[in-house]
């Protein structure tokens, strides 16, 4: 089993920050999409690795 989840996240030039969409999360394009990611509009592109041995801390998302 994986340790960590990869992803690519990207928002097109113009729109809001809040609409990333998911680009890849095979580890292995991450470059190869990046470089598509560019060529095709998005302006914001992060990369996320998520540590699948720990678990989520959930109230640190919810502000009550």
């Amino acid at each position: 089993m994986e340790r960590t989840a990869t992803t690519l996240w990207g928002t097109r030039i113009g729109a809001e920050d809040w609409r990333e969409e998911l680009i890849t999360d095979n580890p292995a394009l991450i470059e190869q999409a990046k470089a598509w990611a560019e060529a095709n509009g998005f302006d914001r592109i992060r990369v996320a690795v998520i540590d699948l041995t720990v678990a989520p801390d959930w109230s640190k998302t919810v502000n009550v």
